[in-house]
C-alpha cells in the first residue's frame, strides 16, 4: 500500500516542472490501474463502489497520486498564468471514479484530448521556463570601453572646446 508522499517544492521552475511531469505520470498510471480493475467485472455504478475490496489497493494508490498532484497543481496554474498558457489542471482533479458502469462506458475517465493537453502544457511550461531563466539569470555584460560615451557637456563648454 502506497501512502501519499507530499513533495517538497523545488527551488527552480525547471526542477518543479520535472517533478510535476513525474507526478502526472504516476497519476495517469494509478487511474489506468483502477480502471483496468474496474472493467474486470460486471458492476453497477454508484457511490458504493468506493468500498469494493478488489479495487481498494488501486483506489488507495489513485488517492495518493491525486493528493500529490493536488499539492503541485497550484504552482502549475501560476506558471501557466505567467506564461499565458491554457490551464488544464482544474479538470484533471475533478474526476469521479465509478460514475458509469463498465458495460456502458469503455473510455477512460481522462480522454485522449485531455492527456494531450496536459502533455502539451508540460512541454510548453518547460520550454518557456528555460527561456525565462536564460533571460533573467544571465548577467548583463559591462559596456565596452570604446562604446562608453563621454558625459554630456553644457553648450557653452562645447563651444569653448571647439575654439580651444
Amino acid at each position: 500500500m502506497a501512502y501519499p508522499r507530499i513533495p517538497a517544492e523545488p527551488g527552480t521552475d525547471l526542477e518543479f516542472i520535472r517533478q510535476l511531469r513525474e507526478c502526472v505520470a504516476r497519476y495517469f498510471r494509478a487511474l489506468d490501474a483502477w480502471e483496468a480493475g474496474y472493467h474486470k467485472f460486471y458492476r453497477m455504478a454508484g457511490p458504493h463502489l468506493s468500498k469494493s475490496p478488489d479495487l481498494e489497493e488501486a483506489r488507495l494508490e489513485y488517492a495518493a497520486a491525486r493528493q500529490e498532484l493536488a499539492a503541485l497543481s497550484h504552482r502549475a496554474r501560476r506558471l501557466c498564468a505567467r506564461f499565458s498558457l491554457r490551464d488544464p489542471w482544474p479538470g484533471l482533479l475533478r474526476i469521479e471514479l465509478g460514475a458509469h458502469p463498465p458495460q456502458v462506458r469503455t473510455a477512460s475517465a481522462i480522454g485522449r484530448s485531455e492527456r494531450l493537453a496536459i502533455t502539451d502544457c508540460l512541454a510548453n511550461l518547460e520550454l518557456n521556463s528555460v527561456q525565462w531563466e536564460e533571460q533573467h539569470a544571465a548577467p548583463k555584460p559591462p559596456p565596452a570601453a570604446d562604446t562608453v560615451q563621454p558625459p554630456h557637456r553644457h553648450i557653452l563648454q562645447r563651444i569653448f572646446d571647439w575654439f580651444i
